[in-house]
């Protein structure tokens, strides 16, 4: 599969409205069912203008909760936060130096602040090295494509400027040139006003996690058609925002008679407004229940969160390897306990390239999941890795607090070629990968979606 990268930066107070899901989440879920996706949580970029404590956290916790309520089962995606992935930064830093310092003058962000009377002594060099940044963050994963709205096109436009850059001063093609995917389809979501986009700091927005009470309120202000002044006159449809909104939100049948009705003169406004409420109330039914199940249990989130870190540091890590040893900042004094060990002087502690592609790594399907009679530590996993008959996999993890029910039915990362080891009166037929969590906890990467029996590589 194409990998897809994308990013939210928690701007305003983290909460979504309907123009952020039809522009950007109900597009990205759309690609996932095709796409290998990494989406993260842009805090570091948000530092550029909020640099307040208490405000950026409680934006960040907003828009983690607000973006998987919306996301529902992350089938095909990563999500993580920018700032639990250090490499982000350390990319960034090396990026700086092979990047002109006109390319930045140009960048939007920076003319518009001066263009609107800020001295350069008021702008942060966060604003300025914003382009970096993301240039980084999409650099980082190696991506296919980058969804971006045109206003951001000029963004993905110096990332690749970066990449051929590095790739020419070092001449080795170690980063991917990314593509932006700028879908027509997608067209700026105008406000309840009718007037100007979707904003909350313009207070024409319909909010997804409110209460009833605060979207209904939404609702009804949203604008009509200004030349009714009865429910009897006959109304116009086109650029009436309830009907536009409705478009995405309603019923194709119960729109049209709704439009003949006001047409007509038949059918007041707050009958058009109560079924867009009722609409939207529908849509995102599911994912209002998400989003108080996952406020109320923190550690799910957490959960997610670290699972995906632990997913994107693998990506990260690698890149990292290769930008580090290219550069020269690895050699014989390496520090054998550095992150990215990428060296080709032979060392007891590392391993080369051959011996590494050795190891087998697979997809695999937990069909079945018992804790191992006899042990206090074992449990007994059969998996399907894709072969004619199913594996027997032991892994000693009941200590951390883990039952079957955890990996019954789900799918992991197994290394396939291990010699059969004997535990009890069994032989454990491969190995269960994962990487370390919170206080030393093993924390298993998911592997849900993608082929049971495909190789990793």
């Amino acid at each position: 599969m194409k990998r897809i990268l994308s990013g939210i930066t928690p701007s305003g107070d983290g909460s979504l409205h309907i123009g952020n899901y039809l522009g950007a989440v109900r597009q990205f879920k759309k690609l996932s069912e095709d796409h290998d996706c990494f989406l993260f949580v842009a805090d570091l970029h948000a530092l550029t203008t909020i640099q307040q404590k208490g405000q950026l956290q409680t934006n960040i916790e907003a828009l983690i909760l607000n973006e998987l309520a919306l996301l529902g089962d992350l089938k095909n995606i990563t999500f993580f936060r920018q700032s639990d992935v250090p490499e982000h930064t350390e990319l960034q830093s090396i990026l700086n130096n092979v990047t002109p310092l006109g390319l930045l003058k140009r960048a939007h962000a920076y003319k518009d602040k001066l263009q609107k009377d800020t001295t350069e002594d008021d702008i942060n060099v966060g604003l300025f090295s914003y382009p970096m940044l993301m240039a980084a963050d999409i650099l980082l994963y190696k991506p296919d494509l980058v969804p971006v709205g045109k206003d951001q096109k000029q963004h993905i436009e110096i990332a690749r400027d970066v990449a051929e850059r590095f790739n020419r001063i070092y001449k080795k093609k170690v980063f991917k040139i990314p593509e932006p995917f700028i879908p027509e389809a997608v067209a700026v979501i105008p406000g309840t006003d009718g007037k100007r986009k979707m904003s909350k700091s313009l207070g024409n927005i319909i909010s997804i996690f409110e209460n009833e009470e605060v979207i209904r309120k939404q609702v009804m202000s949203t604008y009509t058609d200004p030349t009714r002044k009865h429910a009897t006159d006959p109304g116009h449809v086109e650029g009436n925002m309830v009907f536009t909104y409705l478009e995405f939100f309603g019923e194709k049948a119960k729109i049209d008679q709704l439009k003949e009705l006001y047409t007509k003169g038949q059918i007041s406004d707050i009958e058009v407004k109560n079924y867009l409420f009722e609409s939207l109330m529908k849509t995102f039914e599911k994912a209002r229940k998400r989003y108080e199940d996952l406020k109320s249990h923190p550690e799910k989130v957490k959960k997610i969160l670290e699972e995906g870190a632990a997913k994107a540091k693998i990506i990260a890590g690698m890149t990292m390897g290769e930008v580090r040893e290219t550069i020269g900042l690895v050699n014989q004094y390496s520090l054998v306990s550095q992150r990215y060990h990428v060296t080709e002087h032979d060392n007891k502690e590392n391993v080369t390239i051959d011996e590494f592609a050795r190891i087998e790594m697979r997809v695999g399907k937990v069909t079945s999941a018992i804790n191992k009679e006899g042990s206090d530590k074992l449990i007994r996993l059969v998996v399907d890795v894709g072969e004619e008959k199913p594996r027997i996999i032991f892994t000693a993890v009941r200590p951390f607090g883990y039952t079957p029910d955890y990996f019954l039915n789900k799918q992991f990362f197994f290394i396939t070629n291990l010699a059969p080891r004997k535990m009890m009166d069994e032989y454990s037929q491969g190995m269960i990968m994962a990487v370390d969590g919170a206080d030393g906890k093993p924390l298993f990467l998911s592997a849900d979606g993608m082929p049971v029996g495909s190789k990793i590589r």
